[in-house]
């Protein structure tokens, strides 16, 4: 399975775990735009990577220079823009779309 496949399956798959409204609001997400995310989001941004096997540095919320490797290297994985940046695509597919949103 090609990356680009393998981020669009994880899109799919989060949408269809959605209800109807929610899916809708998904569907109309500007996946490159970078919410504005506190730490408590960070932190979990952080644990997801973890879970996934990619080292974001200790849990604390901050998206330092670890964290912003690990996203780097998870975005190249499955086929995204390596920003390394938390932008709605990378939330989107480590399936914490309740931290996605506008800018």
């Amino acid at each position: 399975m090609k990356p680009s496949t393998v981020v669009i399956a994880a899109f799919l798959s989060v949408a269809v775990a959605l209800p109807a409204h929610a899916q809708q609001a998904v569907s109309q997400l500007d996946v490159n735009a970078i919410p504005k995310i506190d730490s408590d989001g960070i932190r979990r941004v952080q644990l997801l990577l973890r879970q996934r096997g990619f080292a974001p540095g200790p849990n604390d919320g901050v998206a330092g220079p670890l964290t912003r490797t690990a996203v780097r290297l998870f975005q190249g994985k499955f086929g995204m823009k390596a920003s390394g940046e938390i932008d709605n695509q990378l939330l989107l597919a480590l399936g914490a779309v309740d931290l996605a949103g506008a800018e």
